[in-house]
């Protein structure tokens, strides 16, 4: 027994030490925890939440949920669906060993139970679509994701909500999420997807968020600056708050709004849904361009669902993925070359301007450009990943690892309030 269990620490300490190694190579990220407690919902007010729901508190619209599972806990007691698990090791889809997927569905249709988070859309359905585990033992997700996307695609739900990410993804991968990528917008679905929290510009690698077709979002804090974590680069199009709770967060928030919208216009299109999105943002309504820190601005829910701001427009044309679409059905392409550079979609994802011009962006609590952080170059990091380590002590010994993505929990740095 003493000699079982001394080969047990020293096989945990050989994988102790290959994490250590692997995250000094910028490979494997130590494991973070994103935690958001009822007291922290600043948002709420924010957004002007209680005259949102006397006009429509997202009944109808079904949210899938891509993450490590939703436990059925009082806040969420009649709101989540049968749903899917795509990983082995937890074959449950109501059962989260993690505690992300079951708060990101709380931020979105939670009731507040109980001394629970409170969802934006506390009506809205959540299909639980469970493609990890948790962050403290390795998992590949790698497969489990397209094949997550996928059934969210196929499904009834109108919103799909990805707070997680993977990076060194393969062409057969990437290919498979630009293709039911593709697929949701002829269905009519919106993709929301965390930029993630790395506070560095990201043009590819992070996927799905840097994907044409999917809106990626990012976050900002109380005084409406953007955190000093969240992710930037031309492929963002939406932030929201997300201080504390990281990109994951503003990402649920988005997608909760679009389920609030959807509700209230139940016959808009996904592209007229997501126009008003970006028009009654204070960027777009100040007449200012996108911005690689912001995106098209900080949505606000209520100048939509309670002023009636924002115009529908075209039914068959995205705002922002226009060009891209067009290019598609113009080729007969499924979708663009693995491992392309996914900011290829429409001018308007971008303010098109070059990196130099934007090392200095406004800040602050009066303006929706600002950039606290962000002055790196580096394209592919990710302190907050979905994925893992393919790999065993004996495969660890073989010298045969394969590094696959990991998935790590967004933590706001430093409480603010």
């Amino acid at each position: 027994m003493r000699t079982q269990a001394l080969l047990q620490r020293r096989a945990l300490t050989a994988v102790t030490l290959l994490a250590a190694m692997l995250v000094s190579l910028g490979l494997f990220p130590p494991p973070a925890v994103a935690d958001i407690r009822p007291d922290q919902q600043w948002y709420l007010e924010a957004m002007e939440a209680p005259e949102l729901w006397k006009v429509t508190k997202g009944e109808g619209v079904t949210v899938a949920v891509l993450d490590s599972g939703v436990n059925p806990t009082a806040g969420l007691k009649g709101k989540l669906l049968p749903g899917k698990s795509f990983i082995s090791a937890g074959p449950d889809p109501h059962e989260d060993t993690d505690g992300h997927g079951t708060e990101m569905a709380a931020v979105i249709a939670g009731s507040g139970t109980s001394g629970e988070l409170q969802g934006l859309a506390p009506e809205a359905k959540i299909l639980p679509l469970r493609t990890s585990v948790n962050d403290d033992v390795f998992f590949a997700t790698h497969e489990a994701l397209p094949k997550a996307l996928k059934y969210a695609v196929e499904s009834d739900a109108k919103v799909i909500n990805i707070s997680q990410s993977l990076t060194g993804a393969s062409d057969k991968t990437i290919a498979a999420l630009q293709d039911s990528i593709n697929e949701a917008n002829k269905r009519g679905k919106l993709i929301f997807a965390a930029s993630g929290n790395d506070g560095r510009r990201v043009n590819t690698g992070h996927y799905p968020s840097v994907l044409p077709g999917v809106v990626a979002v990012g976050a900002v804090d109380k005084t409406a600056t953007v955190a000093d974590f969240s992710n930037y680069g031309p492929h963002l199009v939406l932030s929201a708050p997300g201080d504390p709770g990281g990109t994951s967060v503003a990402t649920a928030l988005a997608s909760a709004t679009a389920a609030l919208i959807w509700s209230k216009h139940p016959d808009w299109t996904n592209h007229q849904v997501l126009r008003v999105m970006i028009e009654t943002t204070g960027m777009s309504e100040r007449g200012e361009k996108p911005s690689m820190y912001l995106g098209h601005g900080i949505i606000r829910p209520s100048k939509v669902i309670v002023d009636g701001q924002g115009d529908p427009g075209p039914a068959d044309r995205s705002p922002v993925f226009s060009k891209y679409f067009a290019s598609l059905e113009a080729s007969g392409s499924p979708s663009p070359s693995p491992g392309s550079d996914s900011g290829s979609g429409d001018d308007s994802r971008t303010d098109g301007r070059n990196q130099e011009s934007e090392k200095e962006a406004p800040s602050g609590p009066d303006s929706d450009q600002g950039q606290n952080a962000a002055q790196a170059d580096d394209d592919n990091t990710t302190l907050w990943v979905t994925g893992g380590i393919a790999a065993a002590v004996l495969v660890i010994i073989a010298a045969t690892i394969a590094v696959i993505a990991v998935r790590r929990r967004d933590r706001a740095r430093q409480p603010r309030y």
